[in-house]
């Protein structure tokens, strides 16, 4: 099986948690994650470390994919999205670990959807190991010290055996909402 088929495949079968906001009375799971430190290129050539997002009050990390369906299909969202948080401190950054995704067809992704926000070349999936990342897209949510404060999917449109015309609950949105006692406004 090609890698291109392995990506679509693995994009296609995955398995979409709800997510999970990670709070401090969480016991064993507060504290324990968090996002340590990168140095990536975006497919510009520019290169981005964690520092660079430190005057966010949150980070939005999403792990994407440019052949993933469901990365294709939540691409615009993000990007409105972005727009929407962007104010208000939120800043949105995306994630490629595709060994198969060349600088160009990240390019072409983001030009294409209309994503504002850094896609970052992950090369040797560093950072996606470091913070457990499996699919795409993934995202987390990370506070101004890096601690990760949401882990989990977009919304409920898509999943195993179901595809719906519209979300019936927006995760990510609900996630910055509970973690607005947090700083965000």
């Amino acid at each position: 099986m090609s890698n291109h088929s392995v990506a679509v495949l693995l994009c296609v079968v995955l398995i979409l948690s709800s997510g999970h906001v990670l709070r401090a009375d969480d016991g064993e799971t507060a504290g324990r994650d968090s996002v340590q430190g990168f140095n990536l290129k975006d497919y510009r050539g520019k290169e981005y470390s964690l520092s660079d997002f430190q005057k966010s009050k949150f980070v939005v990390g999403i792990f994407l994919g440019t052949e993933c369906p469901l990365a294709k299909l939540y691409a615009q969202r993000l990007a409105k999205l972005s727009e929407e948080y962007g104010p208000k401190g939120v800043t949105f950054v995306g994630f490629n670990s595709n060994q198969q995704d060349s600088l160009t067809e990240i390019a072409s992704y983001a030009r294409q959807h209309s994503i504002k926000f850094p896609i970052l070349k992950n090369l040797g999936n560093t950072f996606a190991d470091q913070v457990g990342a499996e699919r795409t897209p993934e995202v987390l949510v990370w506070d101004d010290e890096g601690l990760v404060r949401y882990r989990g999917r977009i919304d409920d449109q898509f999943g195993v055996g179901y595809v719906r015309n519209e979300p019936t609950r927006h995760d990510l949105t609900i996630a910055l909402a509970d973690i607005s006692h947090l700083g965000f406004a």
